[in-house]
């Protein structure tokens, strides 16, 4: 019995594949092609207009936020319940406690001072990253004319909803949501506050004799060959610097942007079936990229903060 079901089971698969591709473009064609741009759109709201990477954002901050404060609520509270955790709390606790223990095994004792802004970072960036799986995400918006040089569609109305065609026309798909990540201003934010921290915790461990690893003065005037060496070092250390804020954003945006084209694309190809293969793809880079940017940011403070002797 289980292999009959099985097999039906496979064989409806196949069966919505191939359907799916005479919908495409192989067949029939009337799947919308996706309209793919890399800055965020903007619809209106009253009389500004509000990138729908914001909205985004916003929902990944609220879902956080909702979902720490409904796990914390009885220890907040000082409650007994709190001492035995149960449902949302026991969940909020295995995350923390998971995360810091990675974390501890990279930086040890510095890392209880550096744990909330790390694992705020993993958390926020995988939120951010699979929400952009839940269903409506870059699908449903408002329709306006197209913009010059964009390909616009028909509209047909389904009752009291509007939806494009895959008729050439002069309309065009404003979505509501989008990743934030795929908007190259939230990476690269990240990515300046990740270097930024760094420096902190840098000075707050060494004190500001940190900043001789950039900018050495007194190892140019006073140390002959190796410290003109000494100084050249520094101004290398200086440009790394920035340029981890280049390889931080890019990384991110490039790695989610892409995995919201492939969705796209695949779901105007192939409607069915196929897509879910690219869903779990993307679950998975959406945890490895957020793994990943909280890893980079623990071992460039783990460096700041070591002292001249750590790094020998």
């Amino acid at each position: 019995m289980k292999r009959v079901v099985t097999i039906l089971a496979v064989l409806i698969l196949i069966g919505l594949c191939v359907f799916s591709c005479f919908l495409g473009p192989l067949g029939r064609n009337v799947v919308v092609r996706p309209h793919i741009q890399m800055p965020a759109e903007a619809f209106p709201v009253g009389p500004v207009r509000v990138p729908n990477t914001l909205m985004g954002l916003l929902i990944a901050d609220l879902l956080l936020i909702g979902l720490f404060a409904a796990g914390t609520r009885h220890i907040r509270a000082g409650r007994p319940e709190a001492m035995v955790p149960r449902g949302l709390q026991n969940l909020v606790e295995t995350i923390y406690e998971f995360l810091a223990n990675f974390l501890r095994n990279i930086l040890g004792d510095r890392a209880e001072k550096m744990l909330p802004l790390l694992i705020t970072f993993f958390l926020f960036i995988l939120v951010a990253n699979w929400i952009e799986l839940i269903p409506g995400f870059d699908t449903v918006g408002i329709i306006e004319h197209v913009h010059e040089g964009v390909e616009g569609h028909a509209v047909q109305k389904v009752g009291p909803i509007l939806l494009l065609s895959h008729e050439k026309g002069e309309y065009m798909l404003i979505p509501f949501l989008r990743a934030a990540n795929t908007d190259l201003n939230v990476p690269l934010a990240l990515a300046l506050i990740s270097v930024f921290m760094t420096q902190v915790y840098g000075v707050q461990a060494l004190g500001w004799s940190y900043f001789y690893r950039f900018v050495n003065i007194k190892a140019l005037v006073s140390g002959g060959l190796m410290g003109v060496m000494n100084f050249a070092v520094g101004l290398l250390e200086t440009l790394s610097e920035f340029t981890k804020i280049i390889s931080f954003g890019f990384r991110l945006f490039g790695n989610i942007f892409a995995g919201m084209v492939l969705l796209l694309v695949i779901s105007s190809l192939v409607p069915f079936v196929a897509p879910l293969l690219f869903y779990l793809l993307e679950l998975f880079v959406g945890a490895v990229q957020a793994l990943v940017f909280m890893m980079l940011t623990a071992a460039f403070i783990a460096v700041a903060t070591a002292g001249h002797g750590e790094h020998h």
